[in-house]
Order: C-alpha cells, then sequence, then structure tokens
C-alpha cells in the first residue's frame, strides 16, 4: 500500500528531488582522464606552446566530459517539466491512496493491539486470580497488614553461618581437650554441636509461627513446638556443659562422651565450673537467636509469605510482560507513523515541487542552479588540475590560455502553466490532514492499550476489554 502509494509521482521517469541531476565526481573523471599524469608529460614538452590563446585539447576534453554531464541533467530536468502538469493531475487521487493507506495503518495497529492483548492475557489472569486469592486469604484469616518480606534463603543460611561460627569457635578449643585429633578434632565436634543448637533451633521457630493461626489445633501445634524447642535447648546445652566437665576433669574423649547423658539425667543443674555455666549461657543465647531468626524468616503467618510472594511474582511477570508488549506495540506504532508520514510527505513533496518548479520556486529549481554551479565549479577544478601539474614541470612559461576561466552558457527554463496550483495545493493540505488524523488515531489505541493493561486496574478488574473497544 505505502510502495504504491508512493509511486505516484515516481512514475513517468520522475524523480523529485537532485537525484534529477547527475552527480559529478571530479576526483573520478581526473582519474580517468589521467589529468596530472598528462599535464605533466605536456608540460615536460612545454606543451602548450607559451603563446597559446586557446584551450588545448585536454582542456577542450574535460569541458566536453562535463559539458556531456550538464547535457543530461538539464534534459532530465526539462522531461521533468514536461510531466509535471500529468502528476499534478493524480494529486486527486493520491489522497485517496492516502486516505486509504491511513486506514490500512489503522487497523493494522488495532490488529497488533489485540495480539499484544492474547499474549499478555495468561500473565494478566494469573494476576488477577492472585490477587483475588490474596484477598480472600486476608479475609479468612483476619490479616490487615501487608506480609512481611521475604529477605531469601542466601540471608537466613548467612545468619546461621555466622551463628555456627561464632558458637564453634568459642567451644573449639574446650572440645579439643582429651580429643585424639587434638584442635581439629575439637573444632569438628564444636561445628557439629553448634549445627545441631542452631539448626534445630532456627527449624522449630520456623514452625512455632503456627501459634499465630486462627485455627486451634495449628495453634496448639505451635505452642507445642514452643516447648519443645524449651526442652531442646535446655537439654542440648546443658548436656554440653556436662560433657565439657567432664573433659576438664580429665576424663578421657569418649568416657566423657559417654557420661555426660547420665551425669545430666542425675543432676541436670550441677555443673562443676562458672565456664560450664557460660558455655550453657552462650549455647542458650545462640538457640535463642536461631529460633527468633527462624520465626522472622518469613511473615509470623504462616502461608501468607507464600500468597503474598505468588501475588508478587504474578505481578513481576505481568511487568515483565507488559514491558515487552508495549514496547513491540511502541515499535510497531512508529513505523506505522513513519510509513505513513513518509507516504504523506512524498505526496506533498511531489505536489509542492511539481508546484513550485512550475513558479520556479522549487527545490528543483534550486537544484537545477546548484547543478548548473556545479558544472562551472567542476570544469574549474579539473582545469586547474591539469594546468597546476603542467606548470610543475614546464621549463617555460606557461600560456596566457592558462589564465583563461571557462563558463556554460546561462540556462533559463520556459514559461510553466501556472492554472493547476490551487487545486494541487487543496490536495496536499487533504493528505496531511487524513495522514495526522491517522496518526492521532494510533495514538489513541497506544495510550488506550496502555490504560487497559495497567496493572492497578488489572488487579482491580476494571480493565476494558480491547478486542471489544476496537
Amino acid at each position: 500500500m505505502f510502495e504504491r502509494l508512493k509511486s505516484i509521482f515516481r512514475s513517468d521517469d520522475f524523480v523529485p528531488s537532485s537525484a534529477v541531476f547527475p552527480s559529478i565526481d571530479s576526483e573520478k573523471i581526473a582519474n580517468e582522464m589521467k589529468l596530472e599524469e598528462q599535464g605533466k608529460a605536456r608540460g615536460k614538452e612545454n606543451q602548450p606552446a607559451s603563446d597559446a590563446k586557446e584551450f588545448d585539447h585536454v582542456e577542450t576534453g574535460i569541458i566536453e566530459r562535463i559539458e556531456e554531464i550538464r547535457r543530461r541533467g538539464l534534459e532530465n530536468f526539462e522531461t521533468n517539466r514536461r510531466v509535471y502538469n500529468e502528476r499534478l493531475a493524480r494529486a486527486g487521487y493520491a489522497t485517496k491512496e492516502v486516505d486509504i493507506a491511513a486506514g490500512t495503518a489503522r487497523g493494522n495497529f488495532g490488529a497488533h493491539v489485540q495480539s499484544g492483548q492474547a499474549a499478555i492475557e495468561p500473565y494478566r489472569d494469573r494476576l488477577a486470580a492472585s490477587y483475588r486469592w490474596r484477598t480472600r486469604y486476608r479475609e479468612r484469616n483476619l490479616l490487615e497488614y501487608p506480609a512481611k518480606e521475604f529477605e531469601g534463603w542466601i540471608k537466613v543460611f548467612s545468619l546461621a553461618i555466622v551463628l555456627i561460627v561464632i558458637e564453634a569457635g568459642i567451644n573449639a578449643y574446650l572440645f579439643s581437650q582429651g580429643n585424639e585429633f587434638g584442635l581439629l578434632g575439637g573444632l569438628l565436634a564444636a561445628v557439629i554441636v553448634s549445627v545441631v543448637n542452631v539448626g534445630c533451633s532456627a527449624m522449630l521457630g520456623y514452625l512455632t509461627r503456627y501459634i499465630n493461626k486462627r485455627n486451634w489445633f495449628l495453634k496448639l501445634g505451635g505452642l507445642a513446638f514452643v516447648l519443645i524447642w524449651l526442652a531442646f535447648a535446655a537439654t542440648m546445652n546443658l548436656g554440653v556443659a556436662h560433657f565439657r566437665d567432664g573433659l576438664e576433669a580429665g576424663t578421657p574423649w569418649r568416657a566423657a562422651a559417654e557420661a555426660a547423658v547420665p551425669g545430666l539425667l542425675e543432676s541436670p543443674l550441677k555443673l562443676a565450673s562458672i565456664e560450664s555455666w557460660l558455655l550453657v549461657g552462650i549455647g542458650l543465647l545462640i538457640s535463642t537467636l536461631a529460633f527468633r531468626k527462624g520465626w522472622h524468616t518469613d511473615d509470623p503467618y504462616p502461608g501468607y509469605g507464600r500468597v503474598e510472594r505468588s501475588l508478587e511474582d504474578a505481578r513481576n511477570a505481568y511487568a515483565s510482560a507488559l514491558d515487552a508488549t508495549l514496547e513491540t506495540l511502541a515499535v510497531q506504532r512508529d513505523e506505522a507513523i513513519s510509513e505513513l508520514r513518509d507516504a504523506s510527505e512524498q505526496v506533498r513533496q511531489g505536489i509542492a515541487e511539481a508546484i513550485d518548479t512550475l513558479f520556479g520556486h522549487s527545490a528543483l529549481g534550486a537544484h537545477l542552479r546548484s547543478f548548473l554551479d556545479q558544472c562551472d565549479v567542476k570544469v574549474a577544478h579539473l582545469l586547474a588540475v591539469y594546468r597546476d601539474a603542467n606548470r610543475s614541470t614546464r621549463t617555460q612559461a606557461a600560456p596566457k590560455s592558462f589564465d583563461k576561466p571557462f563558463k556554460f552558457p546561462a540556462f533559463k527554463a520556459a514559461p510553466v502553466d501556472m492554472s493547476r496550483r490551487e487545486s494541487a495545493e487543496a490536495e496536499a493540505a487533504k493528505v496531511t490532514a487524513s495522514v495526522e488524523a491517522a496518526v492521532r488515531d494510533i495514538f489513541d489505541q497506544f495510550e488506550a492499550a496502555r490504560l487497559a493493561f495497567d496493572v492497578t486496574r488489572v488487579v482491580q478488574g476494571d480493565a476494558p476489554d480491547l478486542r471489544k473497544a476496537s
């Protein structure tokens, strides 16, 4: 459609630009005619003679070469002028073609909008469903606050590792006493104890969140996990302290490990030294911190964080799909508008240049003057190349003909018919109005699509259906 529209003013060998006139590559011509070589060769022979008053055959050849290009340009100019009247008669047809092209562009962009809506429909459905699920979950569980943001497992494990390192570092030297592997064995044992203490406390803290559930059965389960943690923390750390007392008393490693549990059961609070009580305190502190971290790993209300993350994932997926769709639509919008305006410009330029040329004020007339001036400039340049090369090798004075400039005769265009100016200008105005209306419609469709795809409107369920709108 656009190519056919653009071709209206390209028939009859018409080119509405400076391409009417052939280009003049002076460097190429100088190389082809070997002007420097000829100039130097003839200069060595002192040719042309110092008394020569007319152009020699090389200079004449230069003039003839440019004159041939000039003649072709003038023939093209006259040919274009002759067909302008016929081209002006096609202005009305061009306006109709623009209207058709504009309607086609609007329809095609509307189809692209519908395709974009179809592409993101699954993401929109998932987002809307996730939002409704989150809303019902809040209402069912009487939740009014936003879910706590999940910090990520990397941060959770990083803190766990820090707690393990701290506790293991404190216990490593103590556990190395009586260990046949020395400090390395003590460090390994301390790490194992710390991993169990931190890991179990964090897991129990995570499960204890069920105490916040509205279901009484789940609340009791959460309370049970609190009691289990208290029992675990006390038993674990008192047992380790009894094990330390055994090592400090000189009991071999294996024997101290075997005696720790009976000693704990027999007299759990009977510890031999303040260091053992400090060990219990440190272990309980680490266990409490791990328990608290487990509690705060996710939202305190079990399941709420997962619901919130599901909505966030759906929102991010929809936003990514939306960005891609709007970016594609923007490219398609810009391409459609660019083609419309390009076609409009082609038609308007064809009409305007035809009109302007008829009155001698067109860009084509300006190109003609520029071309004619260029012909004179190129002749002068090529003559200078030849003459300078000739002078550089002469032993005698250069001829006076070398000071003789050359210019082609002036060209005057014939009078033209002025009767069709007003109708052609009116058609050009119609072309502009039709294209601008189509451009506005395309922008309106894009804006309607952007608003329809808006995340807030999707989750609230009031986004319009563009398929019905278009």
